[in-house]
């Protein structure tokens, strides 16, 4: 029940944890199994405690929220706050410099630096450019103190402060430094490794990054305290646990990788693999995943390639970090060698390698009298779908508008179906942004002189303002929390691709401009052409306050439902820039009417749906409904009632 905000070791072997609340400081002596705690009853001022330093002359100098404290011989002898000029007394950090002064990062007002009783302040005048100083560390091979701040990366060179202006990341960061001039950098999306030298230049920045893809079990908490020992060991404070690193490991020592292909899986059905003997396929098996790992404990990124023996025409080369399961589906039968091999880096050669013999029994469609069969059924098939085609087509009736609107309409409920099948952390996201776009056009019908069948037509582009989607990988979209950069590119990407999916669609207007248009902004910094104003086409200025409406009262990966009152006042916040002011007007009315309570959305949306299935007329126009879809059909081969002879 203690939040505890650090822990670190002295030069006498006593440990001291920094606590975040009512506990204050507590020093653990092993020796005597004894603990001392300071807090206000013990000349502790402030309970709230960030980090312990040892200083060079033993004592302790712990920063707090009000101030920086020395501890010597278990009392309370110093302390530095408001009354020697420090202003913001919320201390993030304290490093020391060989000439015993103190730096003090700060949460707001840059660092304070302590020289016995005297105290002076760095900040933007002299080259800082953030008053949060998260982390100091210094670099014991050159002497130089480097600052992480809120947004980037500076270095204390000589008394001059410098940023780090080519570094791809700002968020979350703190540094550790190996054997071999690199800097480890960790960040709250993976690690950097760039030379430490390079770090003080201004051109592109050449670094090694590796995430959980590159054999990180999770990447660094945001914040945290990570740990170097003696020997290079990196622990580091993970999302979901701690992993250990060898940051003084050598990465091209391709002995210490191991290859190993542990389970295939045979149409969704996983399989331990063993190496004594072949692996046996049904004949019915469909797809089989090969997993594969070269594994480490350096983080090293060498090359490995892999092929099938009797499949594939050539080997796939990636590396260790971009190493992924292979999938192959419907293979025929006979014997196979699944390869895995790991590459020199010097000379292309393989350095070592692990094999996995497959088996695929024969199924009967690999039989020529089979298909010889099959393709006899399938002629006479079609010649009877023909035939029937043509007798339906003399004898049927243009379907009334009505229907043909109906069909249109649970076309595309079904693609939107498909759309939220796949998109798993947000289901029903399509239809409830179609029910609020309708809602939307009805509300501003008299002012834009909408038609009911208009205000239709925009409830089913709705519907699939999302159907890029389906091309958006499932690692990115059903990602468990929130995306990184690369992510959310590929992301951004669905409105793009739905606008390619739909734009040869005639059948309803503006069907694809909904699907590419609908993250574009009034202000001109939407995506993908970035349109702004007038610009952008109508229904995809509806659209857009509807989705945005819905990512905000929905539950997300990266965050619960918004409360109603809030999600209004962020569409306030953002209307006239992100968002068509007279369209944010239309949904507060909505919500000034009760329109929006989620219960009734969702009784609306998703209840009505299913009622329909069991209703009376649908079974009395199920017949007819019938013929009329197979007249559909004959139509989409291009014939009409004049040609059947020639186009036969």
């Amino acid at each position: 029940g203690v939040r505890i905000r650090c822990i670190k070791n002295d030069s006498n072997g006593n440990l001291w944890v920094c606590t975040h609340g009512e506990t204050g400081l507590v020093c653990y002596e092993p020796d005597s199994d004894t603990y001392t705690i300071y807090n206000t009853a013990s000349g502790l001022d402030s309970t709230k405690v960030r980090t312990v330093l040892e200083l060079s002359d033993g004592s302790m100098a712990a920063a707090t929220a009000n101030g920086l404290y020395i501890i010597d011989k278990g009392e309370v002898t110093a302390h530095y706050g408001q009354e020697n000029g420090i202003s913001t007394t919320e201390i993030l950090c304290v490093a020391q410099a060989d000439n015993g002064e103190l730096y003090l990062g700060s949460d707001g007002d840059g660092i304070y630096i302590i020289n016995g009783s005297k105290v002076r302040r760095l900040g933007f005048d002299d080259g800082l450019t953030s008053g949060v100083i998260m982390q100091i560390k210094r670099d014991e091979s050159t002497g130089v103190f480097w600052l992480i701040t809120s947004n980037s990366i500076e270095y204390m060179k000589d008394g001059t402060i410098t940023q780090v202006t080519n570094f791809p990341y700002s968020n979350n960061l703190d540094m550790y430094f190996d054997g071999f001039g690199n800097a480890w950098v960790l960040s709250s999306n993976g690690i950097y490794i760039v030379r430490t030298e390079d770090l003080y230049g201004t051109g592109e920045l050449g670094y090694t990054f590796y995430n959980t893809k590159g054999g990180l079990p999770h990447i660094p908490t945001g914040n945290s305290r990570s740990f170097l020992d003696e020997d290079g060991h990196l622990y580091i404070a993970g999302t979901t646990g701690c992993c250990m690193v060898d940051i003084d490991a050598s990465l091209d020592d391709l002995e210490e990788i191991k290859l190993i292909v542990p389970t295939v899986e045979v149409d969704d059905k996983t399989v331990a693999v063993s190496r004594d003997k072949a692996l046996s396929l049904p004949a019915g098996s469909r797809k089989l995943t090969i997993d594969m790992y070269a594994v480490s404990f350096a983080l090293n990124n060498p090359r490995v390639r892999y092929y099938l023996e009797g499949f594939d025409q050539r080997p796939v080369t990636t590396t260790k970090q971009d190493l992924h399961p292979a999938t192959y589906t419907n293979l025929s039968g006979g014997r196979y060698i699944f390869h895995l091999e790991l590459l020199d880096e010097h000379t292309g050669q393989v350095a070592k390698s692990t094999e996995v013999v497959i088996i695929k029994e024969s199924s009967l469609y690999e039989s020529p009298v089979f298909w010889v069969t099959v393709a006899a059924v399938l002629i006479i098939a079609t010649s009877i779908v023909m035939w029937l085609s043509f007798r339906r087509k003399t004898k049927a009736l243009m379907a009334q508008q009505e229907e043909d609107r109906l069909f249109i309409t649970q076309i595309m409920e079904t693609f939107a179906s498909a759309v939220d099948m796949r998109d798993t952390m947000n289901q029903g996201h399509s239809f409830r942004v179609a029910y609020y776009t309708r809602l939307l056009a009805q509300k501003l019908a008299w002012k834009r002189g909408y038609t009911e069948e208009k205000i239709h037509e925009y409830y089913n582009i709705a519907l699939l303002h999302d159907i890029g989607k389906i091309a958006i990988p499932d690692a990115v979209l059903n990602k468990p929390g929130r995306l990184d950069d690369e992510e959310f590119a590929i992301m951004k990407s669905h409105a793009a691709k739905g606008e390619e999916f739909l734009q040869n669609v005639t059948g309803v207007d503006d069907l694809a401009l909904g699907a590419g248009c609908h993250h574009e902004r009034i202000d001109g910094k939407g995506y993908p052409r970035g349109l702004k104003g007038d610009e952008i086409p109508d229904v995809a200025r509806v659209i857009a306050v509807a989705d945005t409406f819905d990512a905000m009262y929905s539950t997300r990966p990266y965050r619960k439902q918004m409360p109603l009152e809030d999600v209004i006042a962020e569409l306030k916040r953002i209307s006239g820039t992100q968002l068509e002011s007279e369209v944010v007007d239309a949904m507060i009315e909505l919500y000034e009417e009760g329109e929006l309570d989620k219960e009734k959305v969702n009784a609306a949306v998703f209840g009505k749906k299913k009622a329909s299935e069991n209703t009376g007329e649908q079974r009395r126009t199920k017949a007819k409904k019938l013929q009329e879809d197979n007249l559909k059909f004959i139509q989409s081969l291009g014939l009409d009632s004049g040609e059947e002879d020639k186009d036969t």
